[in-house]
């Protein structure tokens, strides 16, 4: 991958090309905070484990794989990830959240956090579904985290018999305190908060996927999973809170008037970020107990924990309007109401998640790797034209040409 592939991957990045803003002791006694709390941040509590975490919060979603930054790139995250949590801690954020298959960030944020265990709560996770292997992936995971117990442990990106089995014997083992689940359907944890299965979940949740902006449709809503969750104690943790989307390819799109206008916008309000406009606004939900977000230096973090200090207000308002204007055509909300209509069975969701990788992220080798590992006949290919997605589509995307596209870009 080139340097000028690479040049727009991080946000600070992205911010400075369009000139704008845009862990606790091992006490079974210790539920509150991992460490007393610092001016400015504000704390939640994550349902029934009554832990009381920082509404902001380090996820390493960016330690996925060793290439898919650029190996220049991406040894600058693992070299400053430490720094990261550091900051965090200063900030008073006290919980970081990887997972087992995110590279060598388990190892980085055990080393930042030797000496300073009781500072932050650990959540990480495993992809594995067979009960031995989920026990051995939270094996290393202890290892490699330089402690006798995590905090949280959750199935990444889904639920299996497997996972349950090994959660409940690790849990009685006190190997680890919590159990969780993260995936990106809130249908799919809905079946697992209403059977009492987990004290915490990792959902998606951002303003471009409000109701207002992809309409209603006849699924479990994120909204309404959150009510559920109020209502069974469980834990909300808001994965992807920026949209992941945040690097738009509307950025360079200077003769589009809507982009200059936004531009303009941003270049007026100084240093105003939108990128906190984004945390403010999912911190509003009451439901929501915090947001995990992926950061890429240190400066992102003094920026995001800066977020809790501020109120949301009509300027915030408009600057997300503007943002999800020229957005909403591109963003999949990822919501697979397509997914039961189409007659090849074609992945159309994961498809247009690898294209965003590939065009928003830059991790273009990552995207090509996930497409590859899908079965030929859920592949675009495999699209018959028939256009029944886009009837069903609450976001109306022109699905069938985004196929195509990412087929283009990813085989």
């Amino acid at each position: 991958m080139s340097a000028k592939e690479n040049s727009s991957v991080t946000r600070r990045q992205f911010l400075e090309t369009t000139t704008a803003v845009a862990l606790g002791t091992l006490a079974e006694n210790r539920t509150a905070a991992a460490s007393e709390p610092a001016a400015g941040m504000k704390y939640r509590r994550l349902g029934r484990t009554n832990l009381k975490i920082s509404e902001i919060g380090l996820g390493c979603a960016s330690g996925l794989r060793s290439q898919q930054l650029g190996s220049e790139l991406f040894n600058k995250y693992r070299e400053e990830l430490p720094a990261m949590t550091h900051k965090l801690l200063e900030h008073g954020g006290n919980f970081v959240a990887t997972s087992a298959s995110y590279h060598d960030t388990e190892e980085i944020l055990g080393r930042a956090l030797k000496g300073r265990r009781k500072d932050a709560f650990i959540f990480t996770a495993s992809g594995k579904r067979d009960a031995k292997a989920v026990i051995a992936d939270c094996e290393r995971s202890l290892t490699r985290f330089q402690t006798d117990v995590i905090d949280g442990y959750f199935g990444h990106g889904g639920w299996s018999d497997g996972f349950a089995e090994a959660a409940q014997k690790l849990k009685q083992q006190g190997k680890i305190r919590f159990i969780g689940m993260s995936c990106h359907i809130p249908e799919q944890h809905r079946l697992r908060v209403e059977t009492g299965l987990v004290d915490f979940i990792l959902q998606p949740y951002n303003y471009m996927n409000l109701a207002k902006w992809t309409e209603k449709t006849d699924r479990v809503g994120t909204e309404e999973l959150f009510d559920l969750c109020k209502k069974k104690d469980v834990g909300v943790m808001v994965i992807k809170p920026m949209t992941g989307h945040f690097i738009p390819n509307w950025a360079k799109k200077n003769d589009d008037p809507k982009v200059a206008g936004l531009l303009k916008e941003l270049k007026t309000l100084g240093k105003q970020n939108l990128y906190q406009a984004f945390l403010m606004w999912v911190l509003k939900n009451p439901n929501v107990s915090c947001a995990i977000v992926g950061m890429g230096a240190t400066q992102d973090v003094t920026e995001n924990c800066a977020a809790v200090t501020r109120k949301f207000g009509a300027l915030h308002e408009r600057l997300l309007d503007q943002y999800a204007s020229l957005a909403t055509g591109d963003y999949c909300r990822m919501c697979e109401t397509c997914v039961s209509v189409c007659p090849a069975g074609v992945r159309i969701p994961d498809i247009l998640r690898y294209r965003m990788y590939h065009q928003n992220y830059g991790h273009r080798r990552d995207a090509r790797e996930l497409y590859a590992s899908l079965p030929g006949h859920q592949q675009a290919t495999a699209c018959q034209d028939c256009h029944q997605c886009e009837q069903v589509c609450p976001a109306r995307l022109a699905i069938v040409r985004k196929l195509k596209a990412a087929h283009e870009l990813l085989a």
